[in-house]
């Protein structure tokens, strides 16, 4: 059987990203591909960090992921089978004024056209403590195997994103 869409943009995917990896401008951290029965739908995500990254480091995440639908349209239909990805960055903040600043930066560097999520968390009871701030960039549309040359074109941005967020963990 022929490898589906998702399985060829994982693959270009994580080529792109651990190729970065072996020049030493970054360390995979994790990497997860998901299957889920129960909703047929896979998921593969990656993170990493800058190499040397002082303490604490941001982490990205790159998640590609599809669904049961269009599985279907490829498997049974042959027709383009599409693909959700997001890219999203994990950090300490101590102050929600930050936030705005990140929101910022994110922008600048991904574009105005991008969903920017932001979510925080904290342990309870929350005692002065730092808030665990994940930052989220959306793609408004699905990504096809034609888009494949694109994955690696973004992994630059990646970088550039964990190198101008890092001053912002811990603050």
């Amino acid at each position: 059987m022929d490898p589906t869409a998702f399985d060829n943009l994982k693959t270009v995917l994580e080529g792109a990203v651990y190729d970065a990896d072996l020049q030493g401008r970054i360390a995979v951290t994790d990497r997860r591909d998901l299957a889920d029965l129960a909703r047929l739908s896979r998921e593969y995500a990656i993170s990493f960090q800058q190499a040397g990254a002082p303490e604490p480091p941001v982490v990205c995440t790159v998640r590609l992921a599809i669904d049961f639908a269009e599985l279907v349209n490829e498997r049974l239909h042959h027709g383009q089978a599409g693909c959700r990805l997001a890219v999203s960055f994990a950090l300490p903040v101590r102050r929600l004024s930050v936030c705005a600043l990140i929101e910022g930066t994110l922008r600048t560097i991904w574009g105005k056209e991008r969903i920017i999520r932001q979510t925080l968390r904290f342990p309870f009871p929350h005692e002065r403590g730092s808030y665990e701030n994940e930052a989220v960039v959306e793609f408004a549309r699905l990504i096809y195997e034609e888009n494949a040359a694109d994955l690696p074109e973004m992994v630059p941005y990646m970088i550039s994103s964990l190198e101008q967020l890092q001053p912002f963990a811990g603050q």
